[in-house]
């Protein structure tokens, strides 16, 4: 009885977290369309204090829109898989291209067997994002980001994927509680961020029967992994 309470209570918060963050979408759209109208109208006129409000103004309101798709994705995590064949290191490269505008500035490797698995291409999508923006993000200023996907089949059928960054790392205290909702860690340096990325990772590689993990990396920085099972 207890679980069922749990559980309804759980889907009433995923819904109410759906229908704000929808709410919460165009308000925001509005602010930052009069903060450039504002800028276009006006900036020259009153100066570089004015424009100083109008950047602090567009900062918060991209703050408060990334956590707005953040939560969203978050309750999306529970819906029903859209389940088909999936080509992962096509994702890969794809998510690399997107994060990589230029590839001379980072370097990155791609290797291993990339079986094809049968999952939500989407939302798989979404993690293989996450975990590649986050080695690029988390990457010291002035450092070319290093990262390494690797995969391999498992036995006995599913994959396991593991992106290796050169970046700040995460510290051991963290470890247990960086894929918990809000979470984030002490070194992030004040790198933008709601702590729901990899919460949201967590739940759909849970959702597709896989689990999720990070390691330090051998000489620095962060190895995170998921694993799928064959279905």
């Amino acid at each position: 009885m207890t679980t069922l309470i749990a559980d309804d209570h759980e889907a009433e918060l995923r819904a109410l977290m759906v229908m704000a963050s929808h709410d919460l979408k165009s308000p925001l759209a509005s602010v930052s369309a009069h903060v450039q109208m504002l800028r276009d109208d006006y900036a020259d006129e009153l100066g570089d204090g004015f424009r100083r409000d109008l950047a602090a103004i567009e900062r918060g309101v991209r703050r408060m829109s990334q956590l707005t798709q953040d939560l969203l994705d978050y309750a999306r995590a529970d819906h029903s898989l859209d389940l088909s064949p999936v080509a992962l290191r096509e994702i890969v490269v794809e998510v690399i291209t997107e994060h990589v505008p230029v590839p001379d500035e980072v370097l990155v490797t791609l290797t291993g067997t990339w079986p094809i698995v049968t999952g939500d291409a989407g939302l798989l999508r979404h993690v293989l994002d996450n975990l590649i923006g986050n080695a690029v993000k988390y990457t010291p200023a002035g450092v070319a980001p290093q990262i390494e996907i690797e995969a391999w089949a498992l036995p006995g059928g599913g994959i396991r994927v593991e992106v290796a960054d050169h970046g700040i790392g995460v510290p051991a205290e963290d470890r247990p509680k960086i894929f918990d909702a809000f979470h984030r860690c002490a070194n992030t340096g004040g790198r933008p961020g709601t702590g729901l990325g990899l919460a949201i990772c967590r739940r759909i590689v849970e959702r597709h029967g896989g689990s999720i993990g990070v390691e330090e990396n051998a000489g620095r920085g962060s190895r995170f992994w998921f694993s799928l099972p064959a279905r």
